[in-house]
């Protein structure tokens, strides 16, 4: 779960606002190599991170990747943003970072607010079968709406344009991987329903495999550095680290998946390990609700590692040699830890 600060109602920009002012930073900044690096990613495709929440976003902010593209979009309500996504690049690997059955920024009033349980899945999968069949990416204004009316025949007034476009951009993302790859679906207490897996395999015709938790998912990660007396406050993220904390760890049953060209339902009893760096994306790691130490010390140092923040503030404390020299001995301790390119 999140350890949320109140931030209000977004006023978000949109994703083309977004990528608009990123390039012109880019060019600003004469780099005449992001032209060649933003075809190398069409071409062979990219792993995406869907973040709903802003204080959610600061932690991938703070980790070095280069494995995921992250973006920040409040609603799933917000379907343009994921059609632009969808028309630009090639996705493999999907994972989207919210609250259990939450599709948006938990935080927004409930006016706003959508929250879709497998049922709604039930009853918003039989109208798509009776809607016109379009480009799931071209989906227009009257579209939603003739959607929303036909929601209004199995169930008056239950359903708005906010839950019909939200379901609508799920089961674009559902439809935007490539065969072979995963879709993460980083919440709390998903997979306690089989039915939710299933009805998630229904929205695409993609071949991959779709995971749910069912433990609360540990969704932010807040760290001191030491624990007395901190130099180092609020670093670290959820990539590199469990999915799940270990007083979380209830259901040994741990992440279950789907493979949609079966309809198969595996149940993992593992947890997740989602990497940030190198060619491994993710990894199924046995585990209990106490970690051994060589776990707990592989994640401390992986999460010191990879954090941009720890570096400006221990480097501040300590001195860069300092710093030089712990990065040295977590590597030694590490041997297969993937190396951040220089």
């Amino acid at each position: 779960m999140y350890n949320y600060r109140p931030i209000g109602v977004y006023g978000a920009k949109t994703l083309a606002d977004e990528e608009r002012e990123k390039r012109k930073e880019r060019l600003d900044r004469e780099r005449p190599d992001v032209d060649d690096l933003e075809q190398q990613i069409k071409k062979t495709g990219k792993n995406l991170l869907i973040v709903l929440e802003s204080d959610g976003k600061d932690q991938f902010d703070d980790t070095h990747n280069n494995i995921w593209l992250v973006r920040h979009i409040p609603s799933f309500a917000n379907y343009d943003s994921f059609a632009e996504l969808a028309k630009k690049y090639k996705f493999k690997n999907i994972a989207i970072v919210h609250h259990g059955n939450t599709y948006s920024d938990h935080t927004v009033r409930d006016a706003i607010k959508v929250i879709l349980h497998y049922q709604d899945f039930q009853v918003l999968g039989e109208v798509y079968k009776k809607m016109d069949k379009k480009d799931i990416t071209e989906l227009d204004d009257k579209y939603f709406e003739d959607f929303r009316k036909e929601c209004d025949k199995l169930h008056s007034g239950t359903y708005e344009l906010r839950h019909v476009k939200s379901y609508l951009s799920l089961r674009l993302l559902l439809n935007t991987i490539q065969d072979n790859f995963s879709f993460f679906s980083i919440a709390c207490n998903e997979a306690d329903d089989k039915e939710y897996l299933y009805e998630m395999a229904k929205m695409t015709d993609k071949k991959i495999k779709i995971f749910a938790n069912s433990n609360f998912t540990q969704i932010e990660i807040s760290r001191h550095f030491p624990v007395n007396n901190p130099f180092v406050i609020n670093f670290g993220s959820i990539l590199n680290c469990f999915l799940t904390t270990g007083d979380s760890w209830i259901n040994p049953n741990g992440w279950s998946y789907i493979n949609t060209s079966s309809n198969k339902i595996t149940v993992t009893k593992q947890d997740i390990w989602l990497y940030s760096i190198g060619a491994k994306v993710y990894e199924l790691v046995d585990r209990t609700a106490v970690l051994t130490p060589e776990q707990a010390k592989k994640i401390s140092e992986y999460q010191i590692y990879y954090s941009k923040k720890f570096k400006v503030g221990y480097s501040r404390a300590k001195g860069d040699a300092v710093y030089d020299q712990l990065i040295k001995q977590i590597i030694k301790d590490n041997p297969g830890i993937p190396l951040i390119p220089k």
